[in-house]
C-alpha cells in the first residue's frame, strides 16, 4: 500500500486519489472489518452447503438457481421465509439443506448484496450439467487458480434468465474472496465517483474488472479479501451520504483557500485564532473602508497606502472570490490552526467587531466572513512542511487557494484519529451551504450568567427530541436560574439525561444565541453530541450523586426522592467527570446478564488422545459431571498422561457456547506471588505522569479485557502444585467459593477506590449489577466462569504444600496411565501398532498420533511407528515396573526416533539416544536402589501382546528393546553419580 500519490499504480487525478485513501482510512477506523468478516463468512457457509446438496443431488434447474441467488441476495430482498420457501421449492432432501435452514434461521438472515428478487432460469439440461461441473470444480479444494478461473469464465458464457455478473460475481467471490470481486452497481458507481475509473459490468470483461480491482485493493491498502473492498463501496454508497457529497462538491476542481490568522501587529494567531473559533468569523486588516461600497478604481487607489498590489490582491479575494460553503483553512505561517466551512451571510465591514471581543489587544481587523470553523487539531503537531506530504500550507501570503488540501486532510486524519468524523462534516456542510441550509448570522448573547457558573453540566431532554437531532441546547430567554444557557461556554461538558438514562454527552461549541418564534425570545447554544454506546441506568449512578462531594449546596439534578425536573444543572468537576466516566466505560449490560447462568457443556477426550475405553468413558463422565455441577477442576496425575490436552480441551468445547470468549493458558511457578495472579503496581506507562498505577495479573484479566470490557475468559493453570498456592492465591479462596473480595490496592479514577473482585450471580441486584458492570475497577466472576488446573503427581512434596483449604474448592479428576502390561507381565504391543484396528477411535496410540501428525511427515511416522512399535512396547512395561510414565513421553520418544538422522545407525541407537534426551531426567529425586534397579532392567526381553481380543496366537515371543546398554550406564552414570556395573559384568 503506498502512501503517497507518486507511487500509486492507478492513473487518476492526484486529489481523488488523496480523498479516496482518506475516506477507505476513515471506513477502516469506523466499521469493524471482524464483524464485516463474519456476516460474509456465514452466508459463505450456507451457499457452500447449499450448492454441495445440488451436486449431491445432481440438479441444477430453474429452482436450484433460484434458491442459490436468494441466499447470496440480503433477506431484507424478499424476507426470511421466503427465501426459506425457495429452497424447499428445490424439494432436495438432504442435511445439508437443512443445516442451510437452520443457518439462516438462527442468525435471522443472510446475503451480502442486494438485487430483484427476481426467479432464476436454466434453459436446458445441457446448461444444467455445465452448472453442475463448473461449481464442482469451484468448490473442489484441491482445484488451481487457473482450472477455477476457467470455470468461472464457462458459467458467465452461460445464457441464463434473470442471473448476470451481479448475481454471479457474488457467488464466486463468496467461495473464493481472495480471488474473484463483486462486480455490481454498488462497485462501479462508487469507484467511478471517487477515482473516475471505468469497472466493466459486461459478464465477458469480468476477468478485466478483476485486474482493475487488484490495482484499487492494492493502492488503498484493502486486505486480500474482496468483501473489504465491496464493504466499503456499501459504506460509501449506501451507508452514507459519502459519495453523494463527493461528486456533488467536485472534489478534483473545487477551491480550497488558506488564511493567515493575522500578524503579530494586529495581536498575531495566539489572539485572533481563539476568537475566530469562539465567533464564528475569519477575517483581515487594512482599513480601506467598506469593501462592498467601494469601486475598483477606489480600491486600488486607497490600497497605495500599503503595499498595493499585494493589498488589493488579498482584499479582492476576500470580497469577490471567497464564496458561502467554500473550505478555507486557517494557518500560522505553515501551521494549520483549524478547518472551516465559509458562512453563507457573506461579507461584512465592522471596524470595532473584535476589539470589542478580545481584551488588551488593539485588532484592527474590519473585514469579516462567517465561518463554521469545524476541524481544530490539537495544536502538537510540527508545521505541515514537516508532514511528509508533497507540499504543506504556504507560510507567507495572508489568503491564497491551496491545492494540497486533499493531501493535508489525509495526513491529518492519521495524525489524530478522533478528527476523521470532523473531516468529512467539512463537505457535508459545505454541500448544505451551497444548497442554501444555513442559517443567518448568530444574535450573540453578551450578558452575564445569573447562576452557578461550572466546567460540566446535566440537561434534562425528556420532552425535545430535536435537541438531541440536531445538536443543540435551548431554554426561554428569560431571569430562571435552570434556563441560564448564557453562562455555557465553548468547551463546557454537558450530560444528557433522558427518560431513566443517561444517554450521552456533548461539548458547547458556541455561546449562547438569541432566537425568536412566535414572539418569544429563546436562548440557544451549538453542541457536539456523542451518545454513549451503552446508556447508564439513572439506578447505578443515582446513590454516588447523593454523596457530598458530587453535589453542589443547592440546584442539583438529583435529590433523595429521584430527578429534579428542571432542565440545566451545574456539576460538580468530580461529578461531571464521574458520570463521563460512567458513560465512556465500553460496557454491554447484557454481556454480564449471559454469565449469570451456569450453562451445560459436554466436552469429549480430542481425537489426538487416546485412552482405553473404559478410562475414556470414565474421563468424560467425570468432566461433564464437575463443569456442569459448577466445579473448579484440577487433573492429575503422573507426567505425559494428558492432562494439559485435557483442560483445553474442555476450554475449546466451552468457547462454542455464547457464555464463553476464551481462556487464558498459563504454568504456574514456585516464584509465583499474588503480584502474578492478582496483580499490583506498576509505574505509570504514561511518560509524562510519574507514579504507580494498578496492573491485573494473570486471574483479573479473565473478567475484564485491557479495554475495560466485561469479559468471561476461563483459566488454565499447568503445573498448578508448582507454586506456592496460599502465597499466590491466598486472596482469591472467598471468591473460588462466592464471595467478593476487596483487593488493596487502588484503582483507576479521580476516586482511587479499592480494586475488588465481585460474585456476580442472579441473585445480586440488577442496578448493583450494572454498577458494577460499568466500573472498571470491579472485575465481575460469575457462575459461568472456570479456573482448571493440572497437577502432576510425581512431585509428591509440592503436592502437599497445597492447603485443604484451597483443595476443597475444587473437583479432582484423576488421568492415570493405562496399564503398560498386561497381567502375565506381556507387553501391550498392539498399543503402538500403526496397522491395528478396532471400534474405538482411535483405536490406539499409534492412529491417535498419526491424526494429529502434519500430513508431509505422517508416511514418515507411520513407518518408524511400524518399526519401533515391539521395542517400544517392550521399553514402556519394562519403564513401568519403577517409573510410570505417560504416553506423551512415549509420543516423544517416537517423534525424536523418526527425526533420528545418522547414516548407518540402527533402531536401537536411536531408542538409547531418546532415552538419553527425555526418559533418564524423568528419574531425577528416585530413590537410588530403584533407579538402579529400573535402568538394569530397561533392556529385558518380554513376550509381547497383539491383540487384547485374540487368542494365544496373538502373543508373540519375547524381545528386548535392544538398546546400546554400554553407552547408555555410562551416560547414566555421569548424570546420577552412580555404578551400573559389577564385577560379573566387568568379568
Amino acid at each position: 500500500m503506498p502512501d503517497h500519490y507518486d507511487d500509486a499504480t492507478l492513473d487518476v487525478e492526484k486529489e481523488r486519489w488523496y480523498c479516496t485513501y482518506f475516506l477507505v482510512n476513515q471506513y477502516n477506523r469506523v466499521k469493524d472489518w471482524e464483524v464485516t468478516k463474519d456476516a460474509h463468512d456465514h452466508t459463505a457457509e450456507i451457499t457452500r452447503d447449499l450448492m454441495r446438496a445440488l451436486l449431491e443431488a445432481q440438479k441444477f434447474n430453474d429452482e436450484e438457481l433460484t434458491a442459490l441467488k436468494s441466499v447470496i441476495q440480503l433477506s431484507g430482498t424478499i424476507g426470511i421465509e421466503k427465501t426459506i420457501e425457495r429452497i424447499r421449492d428445490t424439494e432436495i432432501e438432504s442435511p445439508k439443506v437443512e443445516t442451510v435452514i437452520e443457518g439462516i434461521r438462527d442468525s435471522e438472515g443472510c446475503g451480502i448484496v442486494g438485487g430483484t428478487a427476481y426467479p432464476a432460469s436454466v434453459p436446458d439440461d445441457e446448461t444444467e450439467v455445465v452448472l453442475l461441473e463448473s461449481f464442482e470444480t469451484l468448490l473442489v479444494d484441491s482445484a488451481t487458480n487457473e482450472e477455477r478461473d476457467e470455470a468461472v469464465r464457462t458459467v458467465l458464457d452461460l445464457d441464463l434468465q434473470n442471473v448476470g455478473l451481479g448475481t454471479l460475481s457474488p457467488i464466486f467471490s463468496l467461495l473464493h474472496p481472495e480471488r474473484y470481486p463483486i462486480v455490481n452497481d454498488q462497485i462501479t458507481s462508487t469507484l467511478e465517483v471517487c477515482l473516475a475509473i471505468d469497472i466493466p459490468e459486461d459478464s465477458t470483461r469480468y476477468f478485466d474488472a478483476i485486474e482493475i480491482l487488484e490495482d484499487v485493493r492494492s493502492d488503498f491498502g484493502f486486505r486480500d479479501h474482496y468483501r473489504h473492498l465491496d464493504n466499503f463501496c456499501y459504506w460509501a454508497n449506501g451507508d452514507t451520504d459519502t459519495t453523494d457529497w463527493y461528486e456533488a462538491n467536485d472534489i478534483p476542481n473545487r477551491t480550497v483557500w488558506q488564511l493567515n490568522a493575522g500578524h503579530q501587529s494586529d495581536g498575531g494567531p495566539d489572539s485572533l485564532w481563539p476568537a475566530w473559533k469562539e465567533h464564528g468569523v475569519c477575517s483581515i486588516s487594512w482599513d480601506v473602508g467598506d469593501l462592498s461600497e467601494l469601486s475598483m478604481a477606489e480600491l486600488t487607489d486607497r490600497s497605495s497606502e500599503y503595499d498595493k498590489e499585494r493589498v488589493e490582491n488579498y482584499l479582492k479575494r476576500f470580497h469577490n472570490e471567497l464564496s458561502a460553503g467554500e473550505i478555507i483553512v486557517a494557518k500560522d505561517g505553515g501551521e494549520m490552526l483549524g478547518i472551516g466551512v465559509l458562512g453563507a451571510d457573506g461579507y461584512w465591514y465592522d471596524q470595532t467587531y473584535l476589539d470589542e471581543r478580545i481584551d488588551g489587544v488593539s485588532v484592527s481587523h474590519p473585514h469579516y466572513r462567517s465561518v463554521e470553523w469545524i476541524v481544530v487539531p490539537s495544536g502538537d503537531h510540527p508545521r505541515t512542511q514537516q508532514w511528509n506530504t508533497g507540499t504543506g500550507l504556504s507560510p507567507r501570503p495572508t489568503l491564497d487557494r491551496t491545492n494540497a488540501f486533499e493531501e493535508l486532510r489525509c495526513a491529518l486524519a492519521n495524525r489524530e484519529q478522533n478528527l476523521g468524523n470532523d473531516l468529512i462534516k467539512l463537505d457535508r456542510r459545505s454541500l448544505a451551504i451551497r444548497n442554501g441550509d444555513d442559517s443567518p448570522k448568530k444574535d450573540w448573547i453578551n450578558e452575564e450568567p445569573i447562576s452557578r457558573v461550572a466546567d460540566y453540566y446535566w440537561v434534562k431532554q425528556n420532552h425535545n427530541p430535536d435537541e438531541i437531532e440536531d445538536e443543540y441546547l435551548e431554554a426561554e430567554l428569560d431571569q430562571y436560574w435552570a434556563h441560564d444557557l448564557r453562562k455555557l461556554e465553548p468547551g463546557d461538558t454537558i450530560i444528557h439525561y433522558r427518560e431513566g438514562e443517561l444517554i450521552g454527552s456533548s461539548t458547547v461549541t458556541t455561546p449562547a444565541y438569541r432566537r425568536v418564534e412566535d414572539d418569544t425570545e429563546f436562548q440557544r447554544v451549538d453542541v457536539d453530541f456523542d451518545s454513549f454506546e451503552s446508556p447508564v441506568s439513572f439506578a447505578s449512578i443515582f446513590e454516588q450523586l447523593l454523596e457530598e462531594d458530587y453535589r453542589f449546596e443547592r440546584h442539583n439534578p438529583v435529590n433523595p426522592q429521584g430527578v429534579n425536573q428542571d432542565y440545566l444543572f451545574p456539576l460538580p468537576d468530580r461529578a461531571g467527570r464521574y458520570l463521563v466516566e460512567q458513560g465512556s466505560t465500553r460496557v454491554d449490560d447484557d454481556r454480564l446478564e449471559d454469565l449469570l447462568s451456569n450453562p451445560l457443556f459436554a466436552p469429549s477426550i480430542p481425537q489426538d488422545l487416546y485412552y482405553p475405553p473404559e478410562q475414556a468413558s470414565q474421563l468424560t463422565a467425570q468432566m461433564r459431571a464437575a463443569i456442569n455441577s459448577g466445579k473448579h477442576i484440577i487433573f492429575t496425575g503422573p507426567p505425559g498422561t494428558g492432562k494439559s490436552e485435557l483442560a483445553e480441551a474442555i476450554c475449546e468445547h466451552a468457547v462454542t457456547n455464547g457464555a464463553v470468549d476464551d481462556w487464558i493458558f498459563t504454568t504456574a511457578t514456585s516464584e509465583w506471588t499474588a503480584y502474578d495472579t492478582v496483580g499490583g503496581y506498576m509505574p505509570i506507562q504514561d511518560g509524562s505522569v510519574d507514579g504507580l498505577e494498578f496492573s491485573p495479573g494473570q486471574f483479573l484479566h479473565c473478567f475484564r479485557s485491557r479495554e475495560d470490557d466485561i469479559v468471561n475468559r476461563w483459566l488454565v493453570i499447568d503445573e498448578l502444585n508448582r507454586s506456592d498456592i496460599d502465597k499466590a492465591f491466598g486472596q482469591l479462596f472467598s471468591v473460588l467459593t462466592g464471595d467478593s473480595v476487596e483487593l488493596p490496592y487502588d484503582g483507576s479514577g479521580d476516586e482511587k477506590e479499592p480494586i475488588r473482585v465481585e460474585w456476580v450471580d442472579d441473585g445480586v441486584d440488577a442496578d448493583k449489577r450494572s454498577r458494577i458492570a460499568r466500573n472498571p475497577n470491579r472485575y465481575p466472576m460469575t457462575p459461568s466462569w472456570r479456573l482448571i488446573g493440572t497437577m502432576n503427581t510425581a512431585d509428591k512434596a509440592s503436592l502437599y504444600e497445597m492447603s485443604y483449604a484451597f483443595m476443597r474448592r475444587f473437583a479432582y479428576i484423576h488421568v492415570g496411565i493405562p496399564r503398560a502390561r498386561t497381567n502375565e507381565g506381556y507387553a501391550n504391543q498392539w498399543l503402538f501398532d500403526p496397522k491395528y484396528e478396532s471400534d474405538q477411535d482411535p483405536s490406539n496410540y499409534a492412529t491417535a498420533w498419526l491424526a494429529a501428525a502434519d500430513a508431509d511427515k505422517s508416511g514418515s511416522l507411520q513407518e518408524t511407528l511400524e518399526e519401533v512399535a515391539a521395542p517400544l512396547a517392550v521399553l514402556w512395561a519394562n519403564l513401568s515396573e519403577k517409573r510410570p510414565v505417560g504416553p506423551a513421553i512415549l509420543h516423544d520418544i517416537v517423534t525424536y526416533v523418526d527425526a533420528y538422522d545418522i547414516e548407518g545407525s540402527s533402531t536401537g541407537a536411536a531408542l538409547t539416544d531418546a532415552i538419553i534426551a527425555l526418559v533418564l531426567p524423568q528419574l531425577e529425586g528416585m530413590r537410588p536402589d530403584e533407579r538402579d534397579v529400573l535402568l538394569r532392567g530397561l533392556d529385558t526381553s518380554r513376550e509381547r501382546l497383539l491383540d487384547p481380543n485374540g487368542d494365544e496366537e496373538s502373543i508373540a515371543a519375547g524381545q528386548a528393546p535392544g538398546l546400546e546398554t554400554e553407552r547408555l550406564y555410562r551416560t547414566a552414570e555421569d548424570m546420577f553419580g552412580i555404578d551400573l556395573t559389577d564385577e560379573q559384568d566387568k568379568s
